[in-house]
């Protein structure tokens, strides 16, 4: 990781966005180049699927890609991007789960077909069992825009802007609308949005004649158990940089994910070293 990432340090200004609405929107996170090579590998998974038995018409979802290709893992601490990541969460971070979305456009059939949205908190059982109001953050996603999502109705993920501090949540009665303040979330090729694990969201439907293609990257405590099996292959590991390293989920043992000792959470002595304004 190299300094001249701190000049995309999550700003007050972003903070207390991310804060009141639950999410941030990052423009232009991803040069041309890199979301191209990330789009080719995306398609190569899809055909795969597809080749397989997936429908024309049917999500293709993948969880635990890191370990797919390199090109993944480059992204993991992005300049533009970890910076924030660490701002919101703190240093003692890695990367408990990942997935990719494609989301072809809808069969003719279900164009016309009202459906309200599957909306969710993420976490699964963390929102059952975690006795406290609110419930508690966390961790957070990043998503990658790798088509042009710049208007609703592309397959868009649905927010609800500030329902992270909503534990239950009241929707229409009549079954299928959804939420009245709900908001497609809409991004160019190379944008990146941050969003909190306990925002109200959804997948949205695709009704245009674009196929939507997404990555998203979970970041959580150290501590925080997996939700992927995180398959990351030897190789890939040994090539990392520390940093990189403890994104992976590398720990010298289980205690150093809680109380890390001096050489157990490299992010932090990075941030010392570099940043040593940063609360550590």
């Amino acid at each position: 990781m190299k300094p001249d990432c701190l000049q995309f340090r999550l700003t007050e200004e972003e903070r207390a966005q991310f804060e009141r609405l639950g999410y941030l929107a990052v423009p232009n996170a991803l040069p041309a180049d890199r979301c191209a090579a990330l789009e080719e590998i995306v398609d190569r998974m899809d055909a795969d699927a597809r080749a397989n038995g997936l429908g024309p018409h049917e999500r293709f979802f993948y969880p635990n890609f890191l370990g797919r290709d390199q090109a993944f893992v480059d992204i993991l601490d992005w300049p533009r991007v970890i910076p924030k990541v660490w701002g919101l969460l703190g240093w003692n971070i890695y990367s408990y789960h990942t997935h990719l979305i494609v989301t072809p456009p809808l069969s003719p059939e279900e164009q016309t077909q009202p459906k309200r949205l599957g909306w969710h908190q993420d976490s699964g059982r963390v929102n059952v069992e975690m006795e406290s109001h609110p419930r508690p953050r966390l961790s957070l996603k990043v998503g990658y825009f790798l088509s042009d999502c710049s208007e609703p109705g592309r397959g868009n993920f649905a927010i609800v802007p500030g329902s992270h501090l909503q534990d239950t949540f009241d929707f229409p009665e009549d079954g299928v609308s959804d939420p009245p303040d709900a908001i497609a979330v809409c991004g160019n090729v190379g944008d990146a949005v941050l969003f909190d694990r306990r925002l109200w969201h959804a997948a949205g439907r695709n009704h245009s004649d674009i196929t939507r293609k997404m990555v998203f990257y979970g970041y959580g405590y150290r501590w925080l158990r997996p939700k992927d099996d995180m398959t990351i292959p030897d190789e890939i590991m040994e090539a990392a940089d520390p940093i990189r390293k403890q994104l992976l989920g590398w720990s010298p043992g289980n205690n150093a994910r809680f109380s890390p000792k001096e050489g157990e959470a490299p992010l932090r002595e990075w941030l010392a070293e570099h940043d040593p304004d940063t609360e550590l």
